[in-house]
């Protein structure tokens, strides 16, 4: 699995929905080919240092926690927030700092688990679920494919 980020251009795409995340820069799991609606799609997963105590546990994955996040907060990849993405337009995210090299080693000892998790919310959303916060799929998809 890899880490990515998008530059600053290529998060423009994005900033149609008011959900997602807008720093650019910032890592992401890429996940490809997950199915959605039929078809086969690559997802960005961003990686968030203050998922809000009450976010329900199957709308993250917990990793060891940032200097940043806040008490009571966790540091995780968080599923609500993903977005398709063009995998061209994906940036290397440098994995160098030894935080960095950990949480990769987290993320492909569960890699598994992370996208059979992101597949159920995917399940999920496609037929209805849409949790509060999360980011519109479907808008973005449509504005990812003009």
């Amino acid at each position: 699995m890899k880490l990515v980020s998008l530059n600053s251009r290529d998060l423009q795409t994005y900033t149609i929905d008011s959900e997602m995340l807008k720093k650019s820069h910032r890592p992401c799991v890429l996940i490809l080919r997950l199915k959605y609606k039929g078809a086969r799609i690559d997802f960005a997963v961003p990686l968030r240092s203050n998922i809000p105590p009450s976010a329900p546990k199957n709308h993250y994955f917990a990793l060891p926690p940032r200097p940043t996040t806040k008490s009571g907060h966790r540091h995780g990849i968080h599923y609500i927030k993903m977005f398709p993405i063009d995998r061209t337009k994906a940036q290397k995210f440098n994995t160098d700092k030894m935080f960095y090299s950990i949480i990769k080693a987290i993320i492909d000892k569960n890699e598994k688990l992370i996208v059979s998790s992101c597949q159920k919310y995917l399940k999920d959303y496609e037929s209805g679920i849409k949790p509060p916060f999360s980011t519109d799929i479907d808008l973005l998809l449509n504005q990812l494919n003009k």
